[in-house]
């Protein structure tokens, strides 16, 4: 006689182990799994910082401070060691900061969109002065030999004195400009979301050239040699531009949108492109070195130190790259997109995110 009820409890038994065979060989793989991106993100939270007021922070290292502006109108200093205060009285206005601040000879000057470029105490922050120009100033300020040159979005680039505000000269640029601009000699050089790039003389300034590119120009310039400037497009080029001779210019393709800061060192450019990819070429922009695509989108940096780039992303991540190969070295997890600035000082990346904390990270293991 068939013993039907045995066999369906062995059958049973059976289905049962293989059922917990599977289920604790998922429970190793994601324990596998959770370690590794431990070991991937093991580096710790020095500090964090939290503000009042929730906004974007774009921020600027100085002299072992950090100099934050938010989106949300606040301006504060901390500690760059410890994140803690450091002095500057609560500043809050009813308008937004859109880039980082430059500090010198004891100024904060940061542009708002309510057309104004500002300069602050750094002790105090009380205003000292301010600009009004014809838009919005979205664009970091650069500072040199006593001199503001910040760019607004009513097409016009401002030389400012910085001890006064005092207007030294406006050139028309033909476009907004929402990037900085760069110091080649004593030609300045800044793009516009017009598709140009504008050379002017910086004693008098006198528009020298005009060179145009296929899509707006949202990044920063940044001058490379003597004599050559560099600066990304929303073609996906970055533009190589001999500053004496502007219409023999070069470009490295990347692709995407190249809004984020640059690097460049005696041999190596490093570009980032919001599309994930990372490119290292050399100084003339000719030969290309590696390439990395991080497969999400990249947010901000670029920041580096002597061995590595540092770049943060959409989905809250921050990337440490080798600069020699572009292997990637470090990564941190963090809870927040990865916005606004990103700068190394020390042994320490500091990073925005969207939700406005500033969160500083150890690069010791």
């Amino acid at each position: 006689m068939i013993d039907y009820r045995s066999r369906w409890q062995r059958r049973r038994r059976r289905k049962t182990k293989v059922r917990w065979v599977i289920i604790g060989g998922a429970a190793l793989l994601a324990a596998a799994i959770f370690i590794a991106i431990a070991l991937l993100s093991r580096h710790s939270v020095v500090w964090r910082y939290h503000p009042l007021l929730r906004g974007v922070p774009y921020f600027t290292a100085d002299a072992g401070k950090l100099l934050v502006a938010w989106s949300s109108g606040m301006v504060r200093t901390l500690e760059l060691a410890t994140g803690r205060e450091a002095g500057l009285v609560e500043y809050a206005r009813p308008f937004a900061f859109w880039a980082a601040p430059a500090i010198s000879s004891g100024l904060v000057v940061v542009g708002s969109d309510d057309f104004h470029v500002q300069a602050l105490s750094v002790k105090t922050g009380k205003l000292r002065w301010k600009y009004r120009t014809g838009g919005s100033v979205l664009a970091r300020p650069v500072i040199d030999r006593e001199q503001v040159l910040i760019g607004s979005s009513d097409g016009y680039l401002y030389c400012l004195d910085l001890p006064t505000g005092v207007l030294i000269w406006k050139t028309d640029c033909a476009g907004q400009i929402a990037g900085a601009a760069a110091l080649v000699g004593d030609i300045v050089v800044v793009g516009t979301t017009a598709g140009r790039l504008v050379g002017i003389d910086r004693g008098t300034g006198r528009r020298l050239f005009m060179v145009g590119t296929e899509a707006a120009v949202m990044g920063p310039a940044l001058a490379i040699e003597d004599h050559t400037v560099t600066v990304g497009c929303d073609d996906g080029r970055q533009y190589m531009l001999d500053v004496y001779k502007p219409q023999q210019r070069r470009t490295i393709e990347v692709g995407g949108l190249l809004r984020l800061q640059p690097i460049v060192d005696n041999e190596h450019i490093y570009v980032a492109s919001s599309s994930g990819r990372i490119v290292a070429t050399d100084i003339e922009g000719t030969s290309q070195l590696w390439e990395r695509d991080l497969g999400t989108v990249l947010t901000a940096g670029l920041a580096a130190d002597d061995e590595c780039l540092y770049v943060g992303t959409l989905t809250g991540r921050v990337f440490a790259i080798s600069r020699h190969s572009g292997t990637i070295r470090h990564r941190w997890e963090l809870p927040q997109p990865v916005v606004g600035s990103l700068v190394v000082s020390g042994e320490l990346v500091v990073a925005g995110l969207a939700d406005g904390q500033i969160v500083a990270l150890s690069t010791v293991n």
